[in-house]
């Protein structure tokens, strides 16, 4: 990381975008959905559809979609999500 210098500041500046890995894999280690967690939280579920994270909270937020609160938590069941990708498939 290289670092600026402002005026009495260090700001760190990212020369580089780097995604950072989902469930200690990287995404394309991903083989089944055998190895997707039991629930996923925001950035599992834009991995696991390939949409980025913002649009997977908006995704969890929308009538319809299979979120579960826990708190302010929002975790997606796996198998209530790939019941879900079958629906919208068979729609």
């Amino acid at each position: 990381m290289k670092t600026i210098m402002i005026p009495d500041q260090k700001i760190p500046y990212a020369m580089e975008r780097r995604e950072a890995p989902i469930f200690g894999q990287q995404k394309d280690q991903i083989s089944s959905y055998d190895q997707l967690p039991v629930a996923l939280n925001a950035n599992q579920v834009a991995a696991v559809l390939g949409i980025s994270r913002a649009g997977a909270y908006n995704l969890m937020r929308s009538e319809g979609f299979p979120t579960l609160y826990v708190g302010k938590r929002m975790i997606v069941p796996k198998d209530r999500l790939l019941a879900w990708m079958d629906r919208q498939v068979s729609s």
